[in-house]
Parts: structure tokens; sequence; C-alpha cells
């Protein structure tokens, strides 16, 4: 499958949770088709790359969508909704006991994981896609 990763970006960066999510989808045999995420802060620019239209392709032309809403962000909103509307699997993890957004908990048709301590995410999410 190919695997759309979306993580925070500028606020709340856990990059060592967004490599491990990433390792999981490697190693289920998919492709992640977000590697971008994995590395530095990318630039706005005008002359840059087109960060909106990149993100919004890579969420409604996935197979799933995987995302961190441990904390919030609104690019990972924004992509769980494309996904969403494109009709696509969309898996959420987050960390248990912290809020989550109501229109995310009640969004229909997501595979939802909590994690306790980040060493559980890899097999988490491991487990979550060999499921789907």
């Amino acid at each position: 499958m190919k695997v759309y990763l979306s993580v925070p970006m500028v606020a709340n960066r856990a990059i060592e949770r967004a490599n491990e999510m990433a390792r999981a989808i490697r190693e289920t045999g998919n492709e992640l088709i977000s590697p971008w995420v994995l590395g530095e802060l990318e630039s706005v620019s005008k002359t840059g790359i087109d960060i909106f239209s990149r993100d919004m392709v890579g969420s409604e032309t996935c197979d799933v969508l995987v995302a961190d809403v441990t904390s919030p962000s609104v690019g990972v909103g924004m992509e769980i909704m494309a996904a969403h509307k494109a009709g696509k699997k969309v898996l959420i993890l987050s960390k248990k006991g912290e809020p989550v957004s109501g229109m995310l908990r009640k969004m229909e048709a997501k595979v939802e994981v909590e994690y306790e301590n980040d060493n559980e995410v890899f097999s988490l999410v491991r487990d979550a896609l060999a499921s789907l």
C-alpha cells in the first residue's frame, strides 16, 4: 500500500515518534510516500515547493493515511480531512489520556490506535497496518 504519514511539522514536532511510525510502515512492506516529514523543516516561499498542493495530492491519492494526532496540528487535520473525503483509509495515533478532537473521535471509517509511551508506537502501528 502507498502510505502517507501525517505528523506535526511546525509546533509539537516529535521526530522520534515519526521515525518509529515510518519504520512500521516500511517494515510491513508498505511504501512511505511522504518521506519529507522525517527531514529538515521546509521553508515556505513564493518560489519554493508548493507544500499545500503536494500534501493534498499525497493525502488524496494514498491508500492509507497514518496520522499522529497526539498534539494538535492544523496541517495534520487538513490532511486527514482530504484523505477522508477521498475515501481513503485513515489510521490515527494518539497518546492515552491526551485530548483528541471530537471531530476525529466521531469520524467514521478510521482505525484508532492509542499508546501509553513512545516505545509502543512501532509495534502498535505495525500491527494496525498489518490488519488493514
